[in-house]
């Protein structure tokens, strides 16, 4: 029974032994032998060529949805003016009342000097007459509904396109900047716009959207400044032309507050359709690149766009269903990756001429 104890002390010294030839081999062996692990490093190129992504046009739907930031404004106020030279007489409306378009608002008179008397007496010498003159008055209206502010006084004396009156409307405007490729993809204005304002009603329909820049009224302008809190800065690529419309008369809003104005400028069904990255140009035109034949830089391919919802084009003309063409745009996806290096310049590439490969032929080769 003694035997036993000393024969499980060999064999457990025996497996300690092999344990730790095991684990020095292996040191040995990630110390001085790691050449496979290099090679198998290197067989990664970041320089290597694996080919073009290139993808199909392909059918569907499309809508062209812009979402604006713009805020509430008071419509501006219209302009009472002097139609007469001359002094107030009646003042019909006081100052702050709601008036309707066409209320008289106040008189102006104008005298009107009568010819020098021409008459003589028997001895040949003119008659001295003093003529009364006479006098033309002219009322001045309302031009349109909403509360006055007068700034006329009885005697006081005008002269023609002075302004005697304004008139601030109850209505209020959705208006939101636009910049340059947001006008591109509004080719036309749509006749509604929905509002949403955060906090507010819910999202509603305004009407008669127009495009422009709107015309300061300075009066105006000046008195409703102080209402308005500190409005988010425009992008600095703005047009200066906003897109404005109509308040339904229902809907309770103040001016100042901000809104998001979604504009549906167009859609279609059923059409071909690439994504952005694939189209170089976003506006009635652009070109698409055709991969090359046995590894030959892609060709130019002109197009013809239509619609586009930020994401996908409309390509209407130029290319078929079964056509295929490279996922990104050369010079493009270049400077993504530039991007991605941290490279803030560089070479530029040329233009390739149209209908001959990308980067070759239209520069001589030596």
């Amino acid at each position: 029974m003694a035997a036993q104890p000393g024969r499980f002390g060999t064999v457990m010294s025996i497996v300690k032994t092999l344990i730790w030839v095991v684990i020095a081999i292996a040191l040995v062996k990630f110390a001085f032998f790691p050449a496979q692990m290099q090679e198998s490093a290197q067989s990664l190129d970041p320089s290597a060529n694996f080919g073009e992504l290139t993808i199909t046009p392909e059918k569907g739907d499309i809508t062209n949805t812009l979402k604006l930031q713009g805020t509430i404004e008071a419509d501006a106020a219209t302009t009472a003016r002097a139609t007469l030279d001359g002094e107030v007489t009646v003042v019909h409306v006081s100052d702050g009342a709601v008036v309707a378009e066409g209320d008289p608002l106040l008189e102006i008179r104008k005298a009107i000097q009568p010819e020098p008397s021409r008459e003589v007496n028997q001895s040949g010498e003119p008659i001295q007459t003093t003529p009364e003159p006479t006098y033309r008055y002219d009322t001045i209206y309302a031009p349109s509904a909403g509360t006055l502010r007068m700034s006329a006084l009885t005697g006081q004396h005008f002269s023609i396109g002075d302004t005697v009156a304004t008139v601030q409307p109850p209505t209020f405007s959705a208006v939101a900047p636009l910049s340059a490729d947001q006008l591109y993809r509004i080719q036309s204005a749509p006749e509604t716009a929905t509002i949403t304002i955060k906090n507010g009603p819910a999202p509603f329909q305004c009407t008669g959207v127009k495009l422009g820049t709107p015309k300061a009224n300075g009066d105006n302008q000046q008195a409703r400044q102080p209402q308005q809190p500190q409005a988010p800065a425009e992008s600095t690529d703005s047009t200066g032309v906003k897109a404005t419309c109509a308040i339904p008369a229902e809907q309770k809003v103040f001016p100042g507050l901000q809104v998001s104005v979604e504009l549906v400028a167009g859609s279609a069904k059923d059409v071909l359709t690439l994504p952005i990255s694939a189209v170089e140009g976003r506006f009635q035109t652009g070109f698409v690149y055709k991969p090359g034949e046995n590894g030959a830089e892609p060709t130019k391919v002109p197009v013809k766009l239509g619609l586009t919802d930020g994401k996908r084009v409309q390509i209407a003309e130029g290319l078929a269903e079964t056509d295929e063409v490279l996922e990104f745009v050369p010079n493009q996806k270049q400077e993504e990756l530039d991007k991605q290096r941290g490279v803030t310049g560089g070479e530029g590439g040329g233009t390739p001429v149209e209908g001959e490969p990308f980067g070759g032929a239209s520069e001589g080769q030596g």
